[in-house]
């Protein structure tokens, strides 16, 4: 049925956008693309393996500890490994991002190894069931978790940028930091807090998706790829646009899944965002730059 396909490619979509959120806030700002964003979300799954099925720890607890520590993951990637050459070579940066998905991949396999393991649903009940004339929509629990969750940190995040001083310092620092600077805002403190919020995103979409792809090292591989794709149709540099585009792929995947070939469905879909880009190449929402020629 149509209607449930599109429910299933918005929940889809969804975790794509706030992948593609997480990637647009730490380009926007620092100007490095983090190729190893989704490793550093799988080692936050990781840990919250660690805290709730081999220590016994409550659920909750473990989830905020994983965010926790996704966190501190932005922040000590920003801090320690890209700011040192920041002022040397900006394509040193994206090759160090580069060796730490090398880097941490290996350290999951030689800390966890390669099983599959195993988290459970948050959620467990019963799903919500939408009756309507010509059918049903069915919706588990889970799922409903996910839209919620993705739903309320996309508001926060949208609020924090727009009505706080620190998320307008860090808008300044995006648009042009030496004017930030003459303004007085610490830019440096921002690049690092813009990686503090990125890697949170990043441990939250990985602690989503895992009850339903298992934790293992290239758990988030997939959904990094999709999320870059996302932000590159939004427009790399938009947030709405990051947001839009997740959606947009994952109504996309599922429309294109159930009613063509469910082996082709990433291909039929690409397809379609090429064919889009070819239009618009700024991305749906993203704005043109002129350029000195």
């Amino acid at each position: 049925m149509v209607f449930q396909q599109i429910i299933a490619g918005i929940i889809t979509g969804s975790l794509y956008a706030i992948v593609a959120l997480g990637l647009v806030i730490a380009y926007k700002v620092t100007g490095v693309m983090n190729f190893a964003y989704g490793y550093m979300g799988m080692i936050s799954a990781y840990i919250f393996f660690t805290f709730f099925s081999m220590m016994g720890m409550n659920y909750i607890l473990s989830f905020f500890i994983a965010i926790a520590f996704g966190s501190f993951i932005g922040y000590a990637v920003e801090r320690g490994l890209l700011r040192p050459v920041r002022n040397i070579s900006p394509a040193s940066m994206v090759i160090i991002t580069l060796g730490l998905l090398l880097v941490l991949e290996g350290v999951a396999l030689q800390i966890w190894g390669n099983n599959y393991q195993q988290i459970p649903n948050l959620l467990n009940g019963l799903p919500l069931i939408l009756r309507f004339e010509g059918g049903i929509i069915v919706i588990p629990q889970q799922n409903l978790l996910i839209l919620g969750v993705v739903t309320a940190v996309i508001i926060a995040l949208i609020l924090y940028l727009n009505l706080t001083f620190q998320g307008k310092a860090m808008r300044a620092v995006a648009q042009n930091e030496e004017i930030a600077k003459l303004m007085g805002i610490n830019s440096s403190l921002m690049m690092s807090i813009s990686w503090i919020i990125s890697g949170s995103i990043g441990a939250l979409a990985a602690l989503l998706v895992a009850p339903q792809t298992f934790v293992y090292p290239d758990m988030m591989l997939s959904l990094q790829i999709m999320g870059f794709t996302a932000a590159v149709l939004g427009g790399f540099e938009s947030i709405p646009g990051s947001i839009i585009g997740g959606i947009s792929i994952g109504i996309i995947e599922n429309l294109v899944g159930t009613y063509i070939s469910t082996n082709l469905k990433t291909t039929f879909s690409l397809a379609i965002i090429v064919a889009i880009l070819i239009v618009k190449p700024e991305g749906l929402l993203g704005s043109a730059k002129a350029r000195r020629v």
